[in-house]
Order: C-alpha cells, then structure tokens, then sequence
C-alpha cells in the first residue's frame, strides 16, 4: 500500500536538479541505473540535499548517527534493487524510485521543540533466502526497514528526559516492528527473514516541551499475500513528567467517558463523506468503537482535540485503511481530569511537503 502511493507521487513529482555524483564516473549497477533515470537522478540529488541540510542542524555526535545511517541505507539498496532481480525486485529502475522516495521524505522528518531537534534514525536489513524458490513474487530475499525519532542532545547540554525518551522511543520502534514475527522473543533484526518485507516507520504529530506523540506504523508484506498488513500506535510521552500517559492523565476517572466517547467517535466517522456510506453497520460498529475508544495507543493529542485511529477491517473494508475520529476538546470539557488543560499541548507539526 505504501509503495504503490510512492510510486504515485513519483509519478506526479516535478523533476529536480541532476544526480549527486559524475555519471562519468559511475561504477555499480545502481549508479548506472541513476544516470540512465531522470527521476531517479532528480531523487538522488534531492536526497544529497536534504542529508546536508539535516546533518547541518545537529551537533556533531548526532550528524555522526545519521551519517552511518545514510552509509548503511546506500549498501541496502544495492541488495534490494539488484540489476538482475526476480519476483518483486524484478524491475530495479521502479525499486530504486520506490525507496529513493521513501528516504528522501524520512529525511524530511525534522522537528523543532525551540533550539532542539528531533531527527530522523533508521536501521535496514537484508536477508539472504533460497534464491530457486518457486514463489513468482519472491525476489528471494527479504528486507527490513526501521525508522524512529531522536532528540539532538548537546553533549555540553546534557538533558535527562531528553535521553529517557530518547531510549524509550527506539525501544518502542523496535517492539511494534517485530510484532508480525511468531517468535515471541524476536528483535527486530530476528523478526526480519527473507519470507518477505518489513517496513516499519514514524511521524511526530505533535511535540512541544510537555508532550511528544509519536505515531508509528508498522507493515509486513508476505512475498505472494494479496495485500500488506500495517498497525498504527500512538507513542504518547510526557516530557515533563518523564513517562508515558495514561488515560486518567486525560479524562476523570469516574466520569464514563469510556462510554461517552463512543458516540462522538461514532459521529465523527459518520461525518466522513468519503468512508460512510462501507463503515461497518449498527452494533457491529458500536463494539468496535468501543473496543478501540478506551487505548491511548489509538489515540493522538493536540491542541486541536483527541484523535481516535482505528485499524485495518476495525470500522470498515481494507480499502478504508485505518480511518481516525477527531473530537474537539470542546465536547470533552465535561469529562476531562481537573489537572488536564489542552492548551498546554502541542499544535499538530506541520506535514512534509511530498
């Protein structure tokens, strides 16, 4: 699903500046391919750009990171868009878009709390498989590809609950990664085999010097199966208190608002004109708003209001995807805990242009 939206917006980008390197002196089968594309040579020259300007507003630890990030994606991809692939890596010129796009929108994912940075990291995986494999989709290989976010931490300003949530987000990137492996003990390096793709990554949705929510989402494409499968989870963190929130963080406890939500919810999905007519009916629907409505995991926190995200199949068909209820502070006003004030969140960051 992802994929397929890439190579849309591909196809709808407007073409940049030539490649990052001399053609002339160009000597792997994917250098040579770059030069022989021009959306790929437009895509490889933004990326160039874009790896400059990020390192550019890190301390030099942190530029370190990414550097040794951006040197593991190019062995990468010479793996996953071979000149000569089969199965799903057959055509490398549409590959190399593929994943040449997505880096170089990761690379976009900065975000700024006053003079810190929250920078993109990202760790990627290859593995070898049974290259005489009769699967027609197999390229006979897997991959894996993990994304979470870091603050930039100033060696000479060392930040406490910055370097908590430092660790704690990547320890959660890692465990929603493996979470389509069958092995209970898996880290994402382990969970990655070559039955297929993994492809796990994040946005900042909101992020202030009280609260960063983090979103991730998580896809696994089985080489042959009809269509990937993605989960969404909402990192939500209190800066200030050093922890992850809780619901009663949020809402009074003895309010119901368990069950006063789910109506609001309901109204808010009803209210999309572009899902409503394939939402799931009646109680099939109400039981699932209401399963879902109680998990922070499916929430996200704005000045804006509360949004609910609900999964693959939960509210409706695949083709809906994960839709989200939004529902202003205003309707809640009434269940909201004493200590809680929504002016105090973040505003929504603002998206990455594609």
């Amino acid at each position: 699903m992802r994929a397929a939206l890439s190579l849309l917006i591909l196809a709808l980008t407007p073409l940049a500046s030539a490649q990052s390197f001399d053609c002339k002196l160009a000597q792997s089968p994917r250098e040579r391919a770059v030069c022989a594309d021009t959306r790929l040579s437009a895509l490889d020259a933004e990326i160039a750009a874009k790896y400059k300007a990020l390192r550019a507003q890190l301390s030099p630890p942190s530029a370190a990171l990414v550097m040794d990030d951006q040197a593991e994606w190019l062995r990468w991809i010479d793996l996953v868009c071979p000149a000569n692939g089969k199965g799903a890596a057959a055509n490398q010129t549409q590959c190399l878009q593929q994943q040449y796009f997505t880096r170089a929108h990761d690379l976009d994912k900065i975000t700024h709390l006053d003079n810190t940075v929250i920078f993109p990291r990202a760790h990627f995986l290859f593995k070898p498989g049974n290259a005489s494999t009769t699967n027609p989709i197999s390229p006979g290989f897997g991959y894996g590809s993990l994304r979470w976010p870091q603050i930039d931490i100033k060696p000479d300003k060392p930040n406490a609950a910055q370097t908590t949530w430092n660790n704690a987000v990547k320890t959660k990137a890692a465990s929603l990664a493996v979470g389509f492996s069958n092995n209970n003990n898996a880290t994402f390096d382990t969970a990655v085999d070559a039955s297929g793709a993994i492809d796990a990554y994040f946005t900042v949705d909101a992020a202030n010097n009280r609260l960063i929510d983090t979103t991730f989402t998580d896809g696994a494409f089985p080489w042959g199966a009809a269509h990937p499968t993605a989960s969404r989870t909402s990192f939500l963190w209190w800066l200030d208190h050093n922890r992850q929130l809780t619901t009663n963080d949020i809402f009074w406890e003895d309010s119901g608002w368990q069950q006063k939500l789910v109506p609001l919810a309901i109204a808010s999905l009803q209210s999309n004109a572009e899902i409503k007519d394939t939402l799931w009916k009646g109680d099939q629907l109400t039981k699932a708003v209401t399963s879902a409505v109680p998990d922070p995991t499916n929430w996200t926190l704005t000045s804006n209001g509360l949004a609910i995200t609900f999964g693959q199949y939960a509210v409706g068909p695949y083709f809906i995807g994960m839709p989200q209820a939004h529902i202003p502070w205003t309707q809640l006003k009434s269940l909201l805990a004493h200590t809680f004030n929504p002016s105090t969140l973040p505003a929504p960051v603002p998206k990455p242009n594609p």
